[in-house]
């Protein structure tokens, strides 16, 4: 009988992380629109289309950043993808067809999602500032804005519209520097996303 020997296999794992930051600039940058007015109810559909497909590299970035034990990123970009993308696909959706097919809906149980979102968000941005480059962190108090201020705005809250809009397009436009410093520093190539900016 053969003796048993342990077998050290070394798997090495790519980081997904900047189709993440793809992803999340695409939603945010739908968002921005939307919230601004630069585009009415009719894009609505589309904008569902586009947020679904935003769950694929969200969850890949999630799947891989966990396989490199990123907790923090991993569970970051997981629920991104659940509730930025898939389930914002699903609400803007709805918010298409409603009008069409007389649907009365209470849109105010919504800004309960966005407020726990944007309550761990916060609570976790420390983390970016501190272990992530400087695009990162600004784009993720960007974010904490928009988030907050889209819960209140789900509850009724005038005149917030164009802040979180633009607190997402901040979000979106330094995600786009994350996206794409990520792919071009995986092939060695720098690319300025600047500093942690707390040490």
């Amino acid at each position: 009988m053969e003796e048993s020997r342990d077998v050290n296999v070394n798997v090495k794992v790519g980081d997904a992380g900047a189709a993440g930051w793809l992803a999340y600039s695409i939603a945010t940058w739908i968002a921005w629109p939307s919230l601004c007015g630069f585009v009415n109810g009719k894009a609505l559909l589309l904008m569902a289309a586009v947020s679904l497909a935003c769950t694929i590299p969200y969850l890949a970035a999630a799947i891989t950043q966990l396989k490199l034990n990123n907790v923090a990123g991993g569970v970051t970009w997981m629920y991104f993808g659940a509730f930025f993308a898939f389930c914002s696909s699903i609400t803007y959706a709805i918010s298409y067809f409603a009008p069409i097919y007389g649907w009365e809906l209470d849109a105010r149980v919504l800004g309960y999602e966005w407020a726990v979102l944007a309550i761990v968000l916060i609570l976790t941005t420390p983390i970016f500032l501190k272990y992530s480059p400087a695009a990162a962190s600004i784009s993720v108090v960007a974010a904490d804005i928009g988030l907050a201020t889209l819960a209140l705005i789900y509850w009724g809250v005038g005149g917030l519209a164009l802040i979180s809009g633009w607190a997402f397009f901040v979000a979106g436009l330094f995600g786009i520097v994350m996206a794409a410093g990520g792919i071009l520093e995986s092939a060695g190539m720098k690319f300025p996303m600047g500093k942690p900016l707390i040490k």
